[in-house]
């Protein structure tokens, strides 16, 4: 069961990239928006929480904010056995 702070995140989608043509004003609200929901989760998060989360890498670091993802996830109980796939994309997608 994924709690409904964990629910209001996912809802948001694939974090926004970094290049985004967008207004800068509306890229810079949905950032503090994700960053603000990410805050108000709980650590640990359960291993289905983790899975979930991982859904919502985008293409970058999204300024900092994708880390903190990233960190969320790895709070799981079984992260490290079992990172979730969008996870380890990401990192390696990042360092690559």
């Amino acid at each position: 069961m994924i709690r409904p702070e964990l629910a209001d995140f996912i809802a948001l989608g694939k974090l926004p990239s970094e290049d985004d043509d967008g207004p800068d004003e509306a890229l810079e609200a949905a950032i503090d928006h994700a960053a603000d929901l990410l805050d108000r989760i709980a650590r640990p998060v359960s291993d289905e929480e983790a899975h979930a989360l991982a859904e919502c890498f985008g293409e970058d670091e999204c300024f900092g904010v994708g880390w903190v993802l990233l960190h969320l996830i790895e709070t799981a109980p079984h992260a490290r056995e079992d990172q979730p796939e969008a996870a380890r994309r990401w990192r390696e997608g990042l360092t690559s």
